[in-house]
């Protein structure tokens, strides 16, 4: 339905409400949040879901909303939370005015380091190849990330998570809890399995998730990107 929907609206992106409610029919989770098309009715939604939260705006044509100062975080009141909600559509139309928003996208604030990323992407030479490693904003420039062809045997999930040494943060870290090692696991299998599906060959070109962030209690994704293919 959300790639039927986006094809016929002539798009290849679909916006982060769309990709998450996409991700979370596969099993993976994502923070509870909810969509307003107006900044009034921001502060009904952080009532609901208890502040802090996240807001951001909602547009398929912004796949890097910081980029633009479309995302404000930790936003601790609902009051704050309207007022972000202007802010950022202020932010949109001053830097990319052709942009039109279909709303904000509000959800309760899951903040956790470190941040990775994990994606499946149809290379039109190799086919299906699943990326992970170090996310957030160090995904260009520390480069700790790895491939693997798909679909994933155990071997492969282990190598993706053993061979940089920024993976070294899933097994230890000083003064907290490990985080669920099995839960990054479940989600490198459940995009294998994704990439085995001759629906989603047909019609995905790539599933980026990013960040997703690991703790002691399981994985939540925080941000997603699909793109389908032209």
């Amino acid at each position: 339905m959300l790639i039927a929907a986006a094809r016929a609206q002539r798009r290849n992106v679909l916006s982060e409400p769309e990709a998450k409610a996409f991700l979370r029919a596969q099993g993976i989770a994502v923070p509870p949040g909810r969509v307003v098309a107006y900044a009034e009715e921001a502060p009904a939604v952080v009532r609901e879901l208890g502040a802090p939260v996240v807001v951001k705006a909602v547009a398929h044509q912004l796949t890097h909303k910081t980029d633009v100062g479309a995302v404000m975080f930790p936003v601790e009141s609902s009051a704050a939370a309207e007022a972000a909600c202007r802010t950022i559509a202020a932010r949109v139309a001053t830097h990319r005015p052709n942009i039109a928003l279909d709303g904000f996208l509000i959800e309760a604030y899951r903040p956790a380091q470190p941040e990775w990323i994990v994606a499946l992407r149809n290379d039109p030479h190799f086919g299906p190849v699943i990326m992970f490693g170090l996310g957030g904003i160090y995904v260009e420039t520390l480069r700790q990330v790895s491939f693997r062809l798909a679909p994933l045997c155990d071997r492969d999930i282990e190598a993706l998570l053993g061979e940089r040494p920024a993976m070294r943060l899933l097994s230890s870290a000083r003064g907290r809890a490990p985080p669920d090692r099995r839960a990054v696991v479940d989600v490198l299998r459940r995009l294998s399995d994704l990439s085995q599906q001759p629906l989603i060959v047909r019609d995905i070109s790539e599933i980026e998730i990013n960040p997703l962030v690991a703790t002691e209690n399981g994985v939540l994704a925080l941000d997603a990107l699909i793109v389908l293919h032209s």
